[in-house]
C-alpha cells in the first residue's frame, strides 16, 4: 500500500511540473499594447521630437521580440517583427502602422490560443486527479480488504492456538489419569522382570508426552521450565544445550507476575524453536540467552551452529506451520520475533518480549 501511495504522489508531482512547465510557456506574451502607444506618440510628436519617439519605438519593439515558443506556434510573428524594424529602417510610417495593427491582431489570436490550451490543460488536469483518486479508493478498498483479511487470519491462528492447548491439555489428563495409571497397576500383576521394565519404559514415555503436552514446571515461573525445558531436551535428543539467565532478569519480580497464557506463550515459542533445531539444524550445539533489552522488554536469543535456511521460502511451505506459530504466539505477546540464517551459518532466532 505505501508503495501504490508513494507511485500516486510522484505521479502527480511529475504531472504538475509537467503542467506548469507548459502553462509557464502558453503563459508568455507579446505587448501589442505599449508597441501601439509608443507609435501613436511617435506619429503624434512633433518634427523635432519624432526622431527621439522613433528611437524609443525602436527599443520597444525590440523588447517584443517573439520568443520560439510564440515563432513555434505562430509562424507569422516573425515576419510582422522582421517588416516592424525593415519599416523602421526604411522610415516607412506606413508599413509600421500596418505591421503595428497586424501585431495587435497577433496579440489577440496568442490570447485566444492560450486560453484555449489553458481550458484544455485543466480539463487533462481534472480527468488525471480523477483518475487518481479512483486509483487511490481502489488501493484504498483493497488494503482495508486485505487487513481485514490479515485480521480474520490472525484471529483464527489465534484461536486455533487457544484451541490446540486445549486439546493438549485434556489428552494430557487423559494420559495420566488412564495410561499410566493402567500401567501402575500391570506393573504389579507382570510376574518377569523383561515385562516389568518394558512397562515402566512405556509409562515414563507417557509421562514425557504428557510433560511436553503440557509442562508442570510452568506453575513455578517461566524461567523454571525453561530451564526443565532444556534438560529434558538435552536428555532426549543428546544435543548440547547451554541456557543462560541474567541475573537482572531473575530478580526483577515482574516475571513472576506474568499471567498463565503469557508463560506459555513464551514457553512454546522457546520450545517450538529448541524442537526445530534439534530436527532440522543438524547442530552441534545450541544456546539460549534470555537478556534484559531495554526498560520495558526482555530478549530471548535462541542460536546454533547448523546448516541454517532460507526463511522465506521455509515460511511457504504447508509443512513449516511452526514458523508461523511462533510469530502468532510473538503477535499474542505484543512482541516481536525474527529469523536471521544463512546457509552453513546456523540460525539465530531473537524474540522481544515486553514485561
Amino acid at each position: 500500500m505505501r508503495r501504490h501511495v508513494c507511485f500516486i504522489v510522484l505521479m502527480l508531482t511529475i504531472f504538475s511540473y509537467g503542467f506548469c512547465h507548459k502553462s509557464q510557456k502558453q503563459a508568455e506574451q507579446i505587448n501589442a499594447e505599449s508597441l501601439t502607444e509608443k507609435w501613436l506618440a511617435c506619429e503624434a510628436s512633433a518634427e523635432e521630437d519624432y526622431q527621439t519617439k522613433l528611437e524609443d519605438f525602436l527599443l520597444e519593439v525590440k523588447k517584443n521580440e517573439p520568443s520560439d515558443t510564440i515563432i513555434y506556434y505562430f509562424p507569422e510573428a516573425k515576419k510582422i517583427y522582421d517588416n516592424l524594424l525593415s519599416g523602421i529602417n526604411e522610415a516607412n510610417n506606413q508599413k509600421i502602422t500596418e505591421n503595428v495593427r497586424e501585431w495587435e491582431i497577433l496579440q489577440k489570436n496568442i490570447t485566444q490560443f492560450q486560453l484555449e490550451q489553458l481550458y484544455h490543460s485543466y480539463r487533462i488536469l481534472i480527468a488525471v486527479i480523477i483518475i487518481l483518486l479512483l486509483l487511490t479508493f481502489i488501493f484504498l478498498v483493497m488494503y482495508l480488504f486485505t487487513s481485514k483479511s490479515r485480521g480474520k487470519s490472525k484471529a483464527f491462528a489465534r484461536q486455533m492456538i487457544q484451541t490446540q492447548e486445549a486439546e493438549r491439555e485434556r489428552i494430557s489428563n487423559e494420559l495420566h489419569d488412564t495410561v499410566c495409571q493402567d500401567l501402575r497397576v500391570l506393573q504389579f500383576r507382570l510376574n518377569d522382570d523383561e515385562s516389568v521394565s518394558l512397562c515402566k519404559k512405556i509409562a515414563s514415555d507417557v509421562r514425557n508426552t504428557c510433560y511436553a503436552l503440557t509442562p508442570s514446571d510452568l506453575n513455578e515461573g517461566i524461567f523454571e521450565a525453561l530451564i526443565s525445558l532444556c534438560d529434558h531436551l538435552k536428555k532426549q535428543s543428546g544435543f548440547k544445550i547451554i541456557l543462560s539467565i541474567q541475573n537482572e532478569i531473575r530478580e526483577k519480580p515482574a516475571f513472576r507476575d506474568f499471567s498463565k497464557d503469557k508463560n506459555l506463550n513464551i514457553y512454546r515459542i522457546v520450545q517450538e524453536i529448541l524442537t526445530n533445531a534439534i530436527k532440522h539444524s543438524a547442530a552441534e550445539s545450541i544456546s539460549v540467552l534470555v537478556r534484559t533489552f531495554d526498560k520495558n522488554n526482555f530478549k530471548i536469543i535462541v542460536t546454533d551452529d547448523g546448516k541454517g535456511f532460507d526463511f522465506k521460502s521455509a515460511l511457504k511451505k504447508k509443512s513449516h506451520f511452526g514458523l508461523k506459530n511462533i510469530q502468532t504466539r510473538a503477535e499474542n505477546l505484543h512482541g516481536t520475533v525474527a529469523f536471521n540464517s544463512e546457509p552453513n551459518e546456523g540460525t539465530q532466532v531473537a524474540v522481544i518480549v515486553p514485561y
